[in-house]
């Protein structure tokens, strides 16, 4: 079968190939449904094998190792409770399921395109040829054909264009304090489109922020770098002095940025205002991924406390 297989690639029937070894691909549609179990963590393929349709397989695996890397050096480092480490299985096993469901859809989806042009009615290469070669024919048959090739093509935008499969990842576990703010519903289809949104389990939104000397910085670059970050504005002077307090307390670095007109941070096109769900003096706390811990509406009594409330939640301490 192999040698058949590369003569007819080559177009040389009676080619004698050196066959050095062989493997038998097959579609997969197998995830995890525990990723950890004590001191093991499992990730990447072997929790989650599918088609590559999407090219999800390695922005998963990445995402996996994002996930629990900052969680383990919080234990190791001894910044935070072993039960932190079980917000990993709660977040990631969902996400395996979600995107080895899309993965295998999407190549399913390509049974409609094989028959448009033709590629079902024959195993004959020459047939097969032929029958894609009859859309470019000036009938009436052939004019159906592309209008059905059309159709096709368009209908796999679930592979193509849906940014939503990934980008509207929601943790929910722990690690995440929402202290009861209901999830914004999804205005439109969740796996095309995304929607940010700064509740707590999302991924911080992207917004262009400009520095001291006018330079483009995304809020996303000022997040990260595996520490925990509180954005805030004026007003947020308390989340600040919180932030760095809380900071040489739990010795955890946090690293906090202001936002706002003469602040070292500025949001020239107001794309920051709108995208951050929270008032001038309100405070989003960032983890290391990227993904929103916690927020506050506006300023409080008692920012230290709020801060230390979560903190203490979110690091099992």
């Amino acid at each position: 079968f192999a040698t058949k297989v590369v003569r007819d690639l080559v177009g040389v029937q009676d080619l004698q190939p050196k066959i050095k070894s062989v493997s038998t691909w097959t579609v997969n549609n197998m995830y995890a449904t525990t990723m950890s179990n004590g001191r093991v963590f499992c990730m990447g393929d072997a929790t989650h094998r599918h088609p590559p349709s999407n090219g999800l397989g390695s922005n998963t695996s990445i995402q996996d190792a994002f996930n629990l890397a900052w969680k383990l050096a919080a234990v190791i480092r001894g910044q935070a409770g072993m039960g932190l480490l079980d917000s990993y299985q709660a977040e990631r096993a969902p996400v395996a399921k979600q995107i080895v469901t899309r993965a295998n859809k999407s190549i399913e989806e390509f049974g409609p395109i094989f028959k448009a042009l033709g590629m079902l009615d024959s195993v004959d290469p020459v047939k097969m040829q032929e029958n894609m070669d009859a859309r470019c024919n000036d009938t009436s048959d052939a004019e159906k054909q592309r209008e059905a090739i059309r159709q096709a093509i368009a209908h796999k935008v679930y592979e193509f264009d849906a940014h939503g499969v990934e980008m509207n990842q929601r943790y929910k576990s722990g690690a995440v304090v929402t202290d009861g703010q209901p999830e914004p519903a999804f205005e439109k289809d969740a796996e095309l489109h995304y929607q940010p949104t700064t509740w707590p389990g999302a991924r911080l939104p992207h917004v262009w922020l400009f520095g001291p000397e006018g330079e483009k910085v995304s809020s996303l670059d000022l997040t990260g770098h595996g520490v925990f970050t509180v954005l805030t504005g004026i007003g947020g002077d308390g989340w600040v002095a919180a932030a760095k307090s809380l900071s040489r307390e739990f010795g955890l670095p946090i690293t906090v940025h202001k936002i706002g007109p003469r602040q070292t941070w500025q949001d020239f096109s107001g794309d920051w205002a709108r995208a951050r769900e929270i008032r001038d003096s309100g405070a989003l706390l960032v983890r290391p991924d990227h993904h929103v811990a916690w927020r506050a509406e506006a300023a409080v009594k008692d920012p230290e406390g709020e801060l230390r409330r979560v903190l203490t939640s979110i690091l099992n301490r």
